[in-house]
């Protein structure tokens, strides 16, 4: 009997080991195992053939085989703690210190291959392990082989309850395997039961049998355990479990980060009242939606926008009532999944944006039309103007003082003509996009030579200081016609009634971006219609406004610059326009 099971512990080693070799080429933790069911193998096969041999009676004496099988005996243990180091991570890389691990071993298997000269392993040799008289070396092998055991073990339980939160199965098997031939060994040894040496080689056929079951059936060389707090945290969407009262049961990290500003969220602390002394929302709603999804027994998403200290955000909260495994009617908590959607929220709102602009251009398209054909217009009957004065002018019978009017009605004639060929461009221009590198001080000394007239009639004075000389990508004509509204406003803020200034300052600001300030000292824009002045067609001046300037200026530094422009206004001292784009 102790013969068959000799061969099937061979046998079966020999199995695993080709299976191994040939299924799990590439797989580290596959390698390691075959090289201890190698051991094994040299194990079982010194023991095997010196059972033979002492069954037919050879002259070889029994300590000999022990030479052969203490090589799978020595080397075994530290292998099984490289097998560890595998089982816990199959990417780590070979370290040499882990040739240490073998240096006991070896210097056992020389004390053992030397033993006739100095009896130093055995000093009485028998196949009972009660008749054996041990040397010094045989217990510091021994010792040290059983330590290595113990912390095998150690070891495979640490990364299994680490990696996957509980004892797995295959983990089971394999230390309990494991265990077996070395509990039996250690009591043999201790002389606590009376066993021979086959016993042990003997169980290795369980163990073989378990560590088959982990390989093949629970898949211990394919399937790494893994934490379910460690897949939970990785997760993007943050979640709470809650007790019935409220209490926290469990979350994970997302959810902590997400809210790490609005408590330090532990287990056992109460939900509802975290919610209610921080007032981030409503909390009787809350609970009445979670009784719903009792009620119906289905999820309920619910949109929060949360605000709180620095938090501000929007989530979908999906909530689901928790039924107890073995009672489907008991319901024992709910689950929070908080998805965060704030940038979805963001993504939105700039697209409406985007569209409002779109929409907005179509609109200064028409009007530039709606300008080409009030300028033709205008411009046909000056035209015929210009040509009788010309006609007047060539005459010899006109006195000096007609000759003058007549100068004066050609200058005023082409001073009509450049009003309207300017507006007409400007205007026209607003719906196309002719881009260009240009400087901003360039445009800014036209629009000052272009608004002199209307600054200088309402007793002001422009001052440009130039901080950062910037070069932009844009339409010059469009950029010009901002700054030209903007002037203008500031100018007629004063209403000719004192000597106004107003301030222009070219410099650089954040994110790559041009700054450029316009400021006046007019006594700011009233209060009841700040938030209209840029987004609406709006004017403060009667019918002699249009409202189109703000109105048109926004339009272009959002749609054709992809800047913005912003103000702030004091009542009672003045208001200052921030228009910011992209340098070139």
């Amino acid at each position: 009997m102790e013969s068959i099971l000799l061969l099937c512990s061979i046998a079966t080693s020999i199995i695993l080991v080709i299976m191994l070799r040939t299924g799990f080429k590439k797989n580290k933790l596959a390698k390691i195992m075959s090289i201890l069911f190698i051991l094994m193998t040299i194990w079982c096969s010194g023991i095997f053939a010196q059972k033979i041999s002492i069954e037919n009676r050879s002259s070889i004496g029994p300590i000999y085989f022990d030479y052969i099988t203490y090589i799978g005996i020595c080397l075994l243990f530290p292998t099984l703690i490289i097998l560890s180091f595998y089982y816990k991570d199959t990417n780590i890389k070979k370290k040499k210190w882990w040739a240490l691990l073998y240096l006991i071993p070896i210097i056992s298997l020389i004390s053992l291959w030397t033993n006739d000269f100095h009896n130093l392993f055995y000093k009485v040799y028998s196949t009972n392990f009660t008749d054996t008289e041990y040397g010094i070396m045989f217990y510091v092998n021994t010792i040290y082989s059983y330590t290595l055991a113990v912390i095998f073990i150690i070891k495979m339980l640490k990364t299994s309850i680490e990696k996957s939160g509980f004892f797995t199965k295959q983990t089971m098997f394999m230390i309990v395997g494991s265990i077996i031939p070395l509990l039996v060994n250690m009591l043999g040894t201790a002389k606590i039961i009376n066993i021979s040496i086959y016993v042990t080689p003997m169980l290795f056929f369980v163990t073989l049998v378990l560590y088959s079951i982990a390989i093949i059936k629970y898949r211990a060389l394919n399937i790494t355990p893994i934490a379910l707090e460690t897949v939970t945290n990785i997760m993007s969407d943050g979640f709470v479990v809650i007790s019935d009262d409220g209490s926290i049961v469990d979350f994970n990290l997302t959810f902590k980060n997400l809210f790490s500003s609005v408590a330090d969220f532990t287990k056992e602390k109460n939900l509802f009242k975290i919610i209610e002394k921080r007032k981030i929302l409503d909390t009787q709603k809350l609970k009445d939606i979670i009784n719903k999804t009792r009620v119906k027994d289905k999820e309920i998403d619910v949109e929060y926008h949360l605000k709180f200290g620095k938090l501000e955000k929007y989530f979908e909260v999906d909530i689901q009532s928790v039924k107890a495994n073995m009672n489907k009617n008991q319901f024992v908590g709910t689950l929070l999944l908080f998805k965060d959607i704030t940038q979805h929220k963001k993504d939105i709102e700039e697209i409406k944006e985007k569209q409002d602009i779109i929409v907005k251009q179509g609109q200064l398209v028409s009007i530039g039309e709606l300008a080409g054909g009030v300028a033709h217009d205008i411009n046909t009957p000056i035209s015929a103007i210009k040509t009788g004065i010309m006609m007047l002018n060539s005459s010899s019978n006109i006195t000096p003082e007609q000759k003058e009017i007549i100068d004066r009605m050609d200058n005023c004639s082409t001073k009509i003509i450049n009003i309207v060929n300017s507006m007409r461009n400007q205007i026209r221009n607003l719906g196309t996009d002719n881009k260009v590198k240009f400087k901003i001080s360039d445009v800014l000394n036209d629009v000052k030579v272009i608004t002199y007239h209307e600054v200088t009639k309402n007793k002001a004075s422009i001052e440009i200081n130039i901080e950062d000389d910037i070069y932009v990508n844009g339409d010059p004509t469009k950029l010009g016609q901002v700054f030209t509204n903007l002037i203008v406003n500031a100018a007629q803020a004063y209403k000719a009634k004192e000597h106004g200034k107003i301030e222009v300052v070219v410099s650089s600001a954040k994110n790559n971006m041009a700054m450029i300030k316009i400021t006046d000292f007019a006594g700011g824009i009233p209060e009841d219609i700040k938030p209209y002045i840029l987004k609406n067609i709006l004017t403060t001046k009667g019918t002699s406004g249009t409202g189109l300037g703000l109105y048109l200026a926004y339009s272009v530094i959002k749609g054709n610059f992809n800047g913005d422009i912003t103000f702030d206004s004091k009542p009672g001292v003045g208001t200052t326009f921030y228009v910011t784009i992209p340098k070139a």
